[in-house]
């Protein structure tokens, strides 16, 4: 058994990146005694909202390459962000761990180097591993590319003076550039690529070639939009411009796979960390279990095994995105792992979703949702801590361990009518606090105050903690300090 990278390489005289290069390579490795093992290429925003996707329905909205990813590939309608907040959902997606395991319960909180991630998996397989973009995982100090990047072997981050120069006024534009780059020099291996985008997370600044895209006064405000319309018109106009320039990226990222004529082998997926309310329900940023915070975009393309075209409701939350990757790439999942492998789902082999926890043995039927605590913006604001399950049809939250939100996504979409403690809704809310007290048991989570997790990272309670956080955090799984 020779890998496809040893056959390329060692018996076809072509420099590694060209797309004859790519295609020979892709072809051969079909051949008996070849192996071949998909790229994996996850690109995600930060604070993008699902609605906030022209193929999903919103008519403002300019997102053409997106639209086409989807159309080629496999669009998601429930995809959830578990924790809604940057740090704790990057450390889920990487890990494929609940909050209160890995210790990232809050931003800025470094993830212990010693996790287990997609990247250390892979790696082992024998991919070529990079990450480029947004990391928000050291902690409060300074980012050290020599710091034991949890298994990527190239790792770009930080500020435009780390990356190339370019003429682009646009940070994502040379942050895929970059990713472009690895591409071509790895074509002919396996890897595995996080692309992680800033944009549209405030401030709303957008790339100059689309300052005057949009028009505020004719842009379509969600239903449940409340306080100042001005404003929220402002934003909405920008953070699409940001969104637009976004979609410019994941052309070029389209038309980088066709040129090395690796596409048909890749799993090529867009999300985002989290949403963004933007004055629905008269709030702003996330931390919150609404529509508008938890619920983010999700497409993955794998033309190989995936037909083009398909819409799936299952329920991908942040934990379950690595172990269905890794089993999309045939790669047994690590125990450590807490999440679901839903390529059985995804691929429609008619077999139940398999993962690394016995209590799971089909496809989810809630997905458990959860803020320790809420970054310093949430703090100001006067979010606590809360805890909550998310079906396909009804959202449940419960805030300082009371009873806070209760809606049906099915007749009340923009969650306008909090069905809490009413009696018509009794039954449901009994059915739902049951599932939560369900994901409690399981995660470990005894849903303790707010005051008694800041304390155990090293804060002085939540009474002005927004004002301190940040500047000495302790991770409260390994007591590593930052």
């Amino acid at each position: 058994m020779v890998t496809r990278r040893e056959f390329i390489t060692k018996g076809i005289g072509i420099a590694a990146g060209s797309t004859l290069l790519g295609r020979l390579g892709l072809a051969l490795a079909e051949e008996p005694g070849l192996s071949r093992k998909p790229n994996i290429l996850f690109v995600f925003a930060d604070q993008m909202r699902n609605c906030n996707l022209a193929c999903m329905g919103n008519p403002d909205v300019k997102t053409p390459n997106m639209d086409k990813l989807a159309s080629q590939g496999m669009l998601f309608s429930n995809a959830t962000s578990g924790f809604p907040l940057c740090s704790p959902y990057r450390a889920m997606l990487l890990t494929s761990r609940y909050p209160l395991s890995t210790g990232v319960i809050t931003n800025n909180i470094k993830l212990a180097r010693n996790e287990t991630t997609i990247a250390t998996v892979l790696k082992a397989q024998g991919y070529k591993t990079a990450y480029v973009g947004k990391w928000h995982l050291d902690g409060n100090g300074a980012a050290d590319p020599n710091d034991g990047r949890i298994g990527f072997d190239f790792w770009q981050s930080g500020a435009v003076k780390e990356l190339p120069k370019t003429k682009s006024d646009y940070k994502p534009d040379t942050q895929t550039d970059v990713a472009i780059q690895f591409m071509k020099e790895h074509a002919a291996e396996p890897f595995c690529l996080f692309l992680s985008w800033t944009p549209p997370h405030p401030p709303y600044i957008p790339p100059k070639r689309y300052e005057t895209l949009y028009n505020p006064k004719k842009l379509k405000l969600r239903e449940n939009v409340q306080g100042n319309i001005r404003e929220a018109r402002d934003e909405l106009s920008k953070s699409y411009a940001m969104i637009t320039g976004l979609d410019d990226n994941i052309g070029k990222l389209m038309k980088a796979l066709d040129d090395l004529g690796i596409a048909e082998d890749t799993i090529f997926c867009f999300s985002s960390d989290h949403g963004d309310m933007l004055w629905s329900h008269g709030r702003e940023n996330k931390n919150l279990p609404w529509e508008e915070s938890i619920n983010v975009p999700f497409i993955m393309r794998y033309p190989r095994e995936i037909k083009a075209g398909q819409k799936s409701d299952v329920l991908l939350n942040s934990v379950h995105v690595v172990p269905t990757l890794l089993g999309l790439a045939n790669v047994e999942v690590p125990k450590v792992m807490e999440g679901e492998d839903l390529s059985k789902v995804i691929l429609g082999n008619g077999g139940p979703a398999t993962g690394s926890r016995e209590w799971r043995d089909k496809e989810p039927e809630s997905a458990y949702i959860l803020d320790v605590i809420p970054g310093p913006s949430g703090l100001t604001r006067g979010a606590s801590t809360w805890r909550g399950v998310r079906t396909k049809r009804h959202t449940y939250a419960k805030m300082d361990g009371k009873p806070w939100l209760l809606f049906d996504l099915e007749k009340d979409p923009y969650q306008m009518n909090n069905l809490i403690d009413k009696p018509e809704a009794k039954e449901l809310q009994d059915k739902m606090e049951a599932t939560l007290q369900e994901w409690l048991k399981k995660t470990g989570d005894k849903f303790e105050p707010i005051d008694v997790w800041w304390e155990r990272i090293g804060g002085t309670g939540k009474t002005g903690s927004a004002k301190n956080l940040g500047k000495k955090t302790k991770n409260p799984v390994n007591g590593d300090q930052r």
